[in-house]
């Protein structure tokens, strides 16, 4: 498989479109995704609803970025499981009134196992915040973003 030479910056296309006042479909790279709300909330459940996919992105990002961090400092994850815990303040999507954050806090727990130095593991910790762009994007927003980390055991926090 040849190398992909990446661009420091670079565009791409997502588009998409209305299939009911609550569903969507989302296609990007040729893939497509349904954007659904719950029942309760006058959907079909059909799909995770829009707020879901941002933190889908936040975990893929979060395990890919993570990987690409190990390999520049001399680790290799051989095992990593994230759960994401987000407060939404929902008066703005609810209509009550417009607000600046709507998500205040949101806390990654990632446990891990990797071989390699423990250095190595640290840095991955200290620089994941500053790589990942839907964290940075949930940072620059004003989200309080936390990962709490388990690397082989120990338990550590990004600063």
């Amino acid at each position: 498989m040849a190398a992909v030479k990446e661009k420091p910056i670079w565009k791409f296309n997502v588009t998409g479109g209305h299939r009911s006042p609550t569903q969507s479909v989302a296609t990007a790279r040729g893939k497509s995704v349904i954007i659904d709300e719950p029942i309760q909330r006058g959907g079909t459940d059909e799909g995770p609803m829009p707020v879901e996919y941002v933190f889908m992105g936040l975990l893929g990002c979060t395990h890919v970025i993570s990987n690409k961090l190990a390999a520049a400092n001399g680790i290799a994850f051989t095992s990593m499981e994230i759960d994401i815990a987000i407060t939404m303040d929902s008066h703005g999507t609810r209509l009550i009134n417009p607000i600046d954050v709507p998500f205040p806090d949101v806390t990654l727990h990632i446990t891990a196992n990797y071989d390699g130095p423990r250095e190595g593991a640290v840095q991955v910790v200290e620089k994941l915040r500053h790589h990942c762009a839907v964290s940075k994007m949930l940072q620059e927003s004003g989200t309080k973003v936390t990962e709490n980390w388990v690397l082989n055991g120990e338990t550590m926090q990004s600063a």
